[in-house]
């Protein structure tokens, strides 16, 4: 057990182990009165194994809306509330380099980051120094500016050097749902320096469509709005295989509590073409589903 006060008062989202340590993400200021100190500490953190619950948090890097110019004025943009930027949701690592995700909140930008520098997980010694920058090609647009059309990233996975896949929860909007042309598992391709998302596999979610649950009043019946968390496996026959948790919309106060969906889906891993792309279909491993 390490007992750790990385996230009192918000949301630990993502946790993973590695050269020794533990890697988290997660919600930083829920804008109601959270202390300075919880502010200073969280959204990326490093934790060693076993540590004193009177250990002090650390806090890996910060993001800032300052580092990103605001087109319309050629200047920064002005800084948003303290922490605002960084509420972090997914969270993996390749290459012994740090990835983190923001796709919820209305400040800062949703988008995929990379923590600190490629090819060196931070350490204890210099996590409070660390970078925290926008993947080139990834989006830049404000969250406040965002609509139905917009990115919601959560879980990441790399199936290489060159293809990323992101898991996009849609917008928890029930209306939206249907039409979001970014919900589901994006893939994104990187050539010279530069990410391009390629196209968006949706087939077979049925977004926007509820779905029924046994013993569940149908009032709150959920649907699908799009994916959370991601894994996957590169396959012997240039496939990959990516696991996924569907987010959902419904009429529930709490759509967190909703039953959702696990669901695999299948991409050739050299495509680029769309068309080929929106051929293959999701398969539910299993309906988390209340009986």
């Amino acid at each position: 057990m390490t007992p750790t006060n990385a996230y009192s008062g918000n949301n630990g989202r993502a946790a993973m182990l590695a050269n020794g340590v533990y890697y988290m993400a997660g919600n930083n200021n829920n804008g109601s009165g959270t202390p300075t100190n919880i502010i200073n500490s969280t959204g990326v953190e490093i934790a060693s194994p076993g540590q004193s619950i009177a250990t002090v948090p650390t806090q890996v890097g910060t993001f800032s809306i300052t580092q990103l110019m605001d087109p319309t004025t050629g200047k920064p943009y002005a800084a948003d509330k303290a922490g605002k930027d960084n509420n972090f949701r997914g969270m993996t690592i390749f290459n012994n380099t740090l990835y983190v995700t923001k796709g919820s909140g209305g400040n800062g930008v949703n988008t995929v980051y990379q923590v600190g520098t490629a090819g060196t997980l931070p350490s204890l010694a210099n996590a409070t120094s660390a970078a925290i920058s926008i993947l080139p090609g990834f989006p830049t647009i404000l969250a406040k500016n965002l609509d139905a059309t917009g990115n919601y990233p959560f879980g990441i996975w790399f199936a290489n050097a060159t293809t990323l896949y992101v898991g996009d929860e849609g917008d928890g909007t029930a209306a939206d749902a249907a039409k979001s042309p970014a919900a589901g598992v994006q893939k994104w391709v990187l050539s010279g320096g530069t990410w391009t998302r390629v196209y968006v596999l949706q087939n077979g979610l049925n977004l926007g469509v509820p779905y029924g649950v046994a013993n569940y009043p149908a009032s709150l019946n959920p649907a699908t709005d799009g994916i959370r968390n991601i894994t996957g496996k590169v396959n012997s026959d240039g496939t990959v295989t990516i696991y996924g948790i569907t987010s959902t919309v419904s009429t529930n106060g709490d759509q967190g509590a909703d039953p959702n969906k696990l669901v695999s889906i299948t991409d050739v891993l050299a495509n680029m073409d769309p068309a080929v792309a929106a051929k293959g279909a999701v398969h539910y491993a299993a309906d988390r589903r209340r009986g």
